[in-house]
């Protein structure tokens, strides 16, 4: 499940990606700038259509870069450039590939720049990033009440004549039912809990070896909250299930 999270996470991400870079030739004027603009909005599929200027890109980059790698140049070497989104519905690799060449084509740029490899890729892992990760966590789910059902359930039938035996002194059901669905809540709690705490100590190994995947797999909190709540509740119905059954089929074979 904090799997699955990740890969959400990831499909955001990648939306994001769907951004071309133009770069000019030569440095333009402001009227040209904004008679450029107007043109790359014709585009059936652009978004948005941003204007970095050189002395901007070049803040840009000592944000992210060490200054040292500028130090060999007397002028700004970043060129001007246009950055363009495209629309939400047009955000698949075809329409960010024909983009590119469109822009290529224009004699007014210089070179383009757009994350083709990395959309490509992540749209063909799409529906197995999605799939395996949903279906384990199904599958595992579905195991899960299996053997806590089954568990109750046997632990029920070796307690068969203790049961018997307070519901013909007189015992209620509640009486009778209390103390399983107690056991149940008990067990259920500690079980993920120690679960939750070993899935942590795991995790910040993982985290250690691999700190890329831990941005996309961080905020997890509250998921291993809804999985202690979860198993809980899992743990106690069907501790109060398998002794409501079992008092009913049993006053059902008694009359």
């Amino acid at each position: 499940m904090v799997t699955l999270l990740g890969v959400f996470r990831v499909i955001s991400v990648e939306k994001s990606l769907y951004t071309v870079e133009a770069f000019l030739k030569d440095s333009v004027s402001e009227d040209s700038v904004a008679s450029i603009k107007s043109d790359l909005y014709k585009i059936k599929w652009v978004d948005s259509v941003e204007y970095v200027s050189a002395s901007a890109a070049l803040e840009d980059f000592k944000k992210h870069f060490s200054e040292e790698m500028l130090s060999l140049v007397s002028d700004n070497p970043l060129p001007a450039s246009f950055r363009l989104t495209l629309q939400d519905r047009y955000k698949t690799p075809y329409y960010l590939n024909t983009l590119s060449a469109e822009l290529n084509s224009m004699s007014l740029f210089d070179a383009v720049q757009a994350p083709v490899e990395w959309v490509e890729r992540i749209s063909s892992w799409k529906f197995s990033l999605l799939f395996w990760p949903f279906s384990i966590s199904f599958l595992l789910l579905t195991t899960l009440s299996l053997i806590i059902g089954n568990s109750v359930r046997l632990s029920l039938f070796s307690r068969k004549l203790l049961v018997e035996n307070m519901k013909y002194a007189g015992g209620s059901s509640f009486f009778i039912v209390f103390p399983f669905v107690l056991e149940g809540l008990i067990q259920g709690l500690v079980g993920s809990l120690l679960s939750v705490f070993f899935f942590i100590f795991l995790f910040n190994s993982l985290q250690n070896l691999l700190p890329v995947a831990a941005v996309y797999l961080s905020g997890y909190g509250w998921m291993l909250f809804l999985v202690v709540l979860l198993v809980t509740f899992l743990s106690v119905y069907f501790s109060w299930r398998s002794v409501h059954r079992f008092l009913l089929s049993d006053r059902a074979g008694g009359t």
